[in-house]
């Protein structure tokens, strides 16, 4: 039988807004990293825009393009990645709790039938499974936040190497 009758107002509530809150959290870093990826998009093309007006260096021009291409492509791939993690991406959560039914997030692999997910959520302890929830939805936040850091700092490098170009060509150190 369900247990959710047994909890405290209070408990539920704290369980239910830190899910909540955990969930925001994910949601804002997709967010950023969806905004913060076209500010990038745009940015490379006021830098092309720049790095056209500098001289031209025949010698380089193959290395310059390649250059340019990963500059440009592997911070979008950065913030890409920080979108796209899966649930199970995240790291798996080693438990011991008995009664875990999982079945706040329905898996269809593990209740193909109606009917064995309405038994599952009968027999579910609430407070265990928003705890679980919530646990295994801040790991998946964690791993955006370090996915998103590592992509602005990818992003920031590929700035300072594109200036650095830049510099060199329009003072013709790269002849």
């Amino acid at each position: 039988m369900s247990e959710t009758r047994d909890m405290p107002p209070a408990t539920l509530s704290i369980l239910l807004s830190s899910l909540h809150d955990v969930q925001n959290a994910i949601r804002a870093y997709d967010t950023k990293a969806q905004v913060v990826s076209i500010g990038f998009i745009f940015s490379l093309g006021l830098i092309t825009t720049v790095g056209a007006l500098a001289p031209e260096i025949p010698r380089f021009t193959w290395a310059l393009v390649i250059f340019s291409w990963v500059l440009g492509v592997v911070p979008v791939m950065m913030f890409g990645y920080v979108l796209y993690p899966s649930r199970s991406m995240a790291p798996k959560l080693g438990t011991n709790v008995e009664n875990l039914q999982r079945s706040y997030y329905l898996l269809n692999e593990s209740y193909p039938v109606l009917d064995d997910f309405i038994a599952a959520f009968d027999q579910s302890d609430w407070k265990i499974e928003l705890a679980y929830e919530i646990q295994k939805s801040s790991l998946l936040r964690d791993m955006k936040r370090r996915r998103f850091v590592w992509a602005l700092r990818i992003a920031g490098l590929a700035y300072a190497l594109m200036f650095l170009v830049q510099l060199l060509r329009s003072v013709e150190l790269i002849s």
